[in-house]
This record gives structure tokens, sequence and C-alpha cells, in this order.
């Protein structure tokens, strides 16, 4: 692949402290590089796209590049991932684990990955809708005083101390009693919310779980795997793999949606799709990624 014009954007409050956009500017050398924050990524990579750049590099954690893939699903400008925040499963399963790899991706090759959408939102890992969201809008505003970890301690012990928040949900016309609905971009291994073992990105599926709340100790058992980062297959969990699927929460019009650790509130019903190799994506050209 010959040398190309890009943008990078980096949100400098993501990433280590020796990532800087002068540092960016060193290893991209010849390629534009623009500090902004995570909120503002969306609108720069559309005026971007209309630039005619060759690809968008994104310096940040998984929120922030899904900003960017969002308005890129459906282009032909590819996605360049570059690790810079707290977790980049999104990179590092494309094989893109750290800054070198990024800068060798530039000169390495395009893959076509699967992208999850719901409601015209679009997703890179996972969406979820139950316990997580109100364990990310809680760590949120803890954060304001307490370092991230401990933030999420506690986050997770509010709900552990809270008590009726388990809901009535219709998954494709099947009604459960549930603390959580997970919804993955491809399929995952035994893991959930540690995201481990993605299976691919190429599948055109869904991978869907149902945490019940119908099962003894369920509500803890459930917080319990979501404070040390796993919950393995077990009876807790009703599984399915689907390229669609309508999801749809009794008595409420609108739900806190969970979008690769972002949460958003959307209507109900929550229409849930894969869209089948809609993003390009820059990778290192020797590289195994989940893409197959």
């Amino acid at each position: 692949m010959t040398s190309v014009a890009g943008i990078i954007f980096v949100n400098p409050a993501a990433g280590p402290d020796d990532l800087s956009a002068d540092e960016l500017r060193r290893r991209f050398s010849g390629h534009e590089v623009v500090e902004c924050d995570p909120g503002e990524v969306g609108k720069r990579t559309t005026d971007a796209v209309r630039r005619g750049v060759d690809f968008v590099g994104v310096a940040g954690g998984d929120g922030t590049i899904r900003c960017a893939a969002e308005q890129l699903a459906g282009s032909d400008v590819p996605l360049l991932p570059i690790p810079a925040g707290t977790r980049n499963h999104f990179a590092k399963d494309l094989g893109v684990r750290e800054l070198d790899d990024a800068v060798q991706a530039v000169q390495g090759r395009v893959v076509q990955v699967d992208v999850g959408e719901v409601n015209d939102y679009r997703f890179l890992n996972n969406s979820s809708i139950g316990i997580y969201p109100r364990i990310v809008v809680r760590r949120e505003a803890h954060e304001h005083r307490l370092p991230k970890g401990i933030a999420n301690v506690v986050a997770v012990w509010e709900q552990v101390r809270r008590r009726g928040q388990r809901f009535g949900v219709d998954v494709d016309g099947r009604r459960h009693r549930a603390w959580m609905v997970f919804v993955g971009n491809g399929c995952y291994g035994e893991g959930l919310i540690d995201l481990a073992d993605r299976e691919s990105l190429s599948g055109n599926e869904l991978d869907v779980r149902v945490a019940l709340a119908d099962k003894p100790a369920a509500r803890v058992r459930l917080l319990l795997a979501l404070l040390v980062g796993r919950l393995s297959r077990s009876k807790l969990l009703v599984n399915m793999t689907t390229p669609d699927v309508c999801v749809d929460v009794e008595g409420t019009t609108s739900v806190e949606v969970a979008l690769d650790g972002e949460v958003e509130r959307l209507e109900t019903p929550l229409r849930y799709r894969s869209v089948a190799g809609a993003l390009s994506v820059l990778v290192p050209a020797d590289r195994n990624t989940a893409e197959r």
C-alpha cells in the first residue's frame, strides 16, 4: 500500500501521559493530528470524509473510536484504531495492540468488519440494557471525586444494595424476567463483560445473552461477576446468535442503553441488527485478526 494522507483525532484525556499529540505527529509524519474531545469526534469525522481524506485515525478508547466508526460505516474511508484508552477491545481484536501496530497499519491492509446497530446507533463491541448501563452512569458520577477503579467498585456496590432493578423483557417474542440483556457485535467466547475471546468480526451475527432474574441469588452472582470482570456461561444466562433481534422492555417507552461503554437513552422497542462488512479498517499486513 502506498503512503496515504489521513487525519488522526486524539482524545487528550484518554491515554497514557507519554502519548501526546506531538508524539503522534512524530510517529505519523505527513498526516494531520488534531486534539479534540470525544463529543467532537463524530462531527469532525463527517467533515474529514467530506474533505476526501484517505483514512481517519482515532487515538482513544472504544467509546471514542465508536464515535468515528458511526460516521465511517458505509463509506469507503477506512478507520485506523490507535489504542490509547482505558480499554481497547476493538483495536486489539484486529491485531492493533499498541502504537507500533497502528503505525504499521498505515502501510498495511484494509479489512471489512461488521458493526452492530440499534435504532440507528452503531456499536463496535457490544450494547446492553439493565444493570450494566446503571453501573456506568453511577461510575461516571463518582469519577468526579474518585479514581476510575474505585468509582467502579462503588457503583457496583450500590447496585448490590439496591433492590427492585429486575425488569420484564421480550426478546424476539420470548418473555424473560432479567437483570441485563447483552448484545455483542460478533460471537464471544466464555467471557461476557470482560469481552474476552471474540471469535469473529465478520460473521454477520449478534451474540445475545439474557441474564435471568428468576434464579436463586442471581442478582448478587451477576454483580460479583461484573465486579471481577467475568461471567462464564451458566444457568444465569439465556444465549442465542442471530443477525437481528428485537428487544422490548415492559412498562417503559425509553431505556438507558450502553454502547461500547457509553450510555444513551433510546426509545423502545430496541431493534438490533448486524450490518455485514459495513466498516473498513486499516490493520497491519501480517497480523491475524478477528476478521476472517
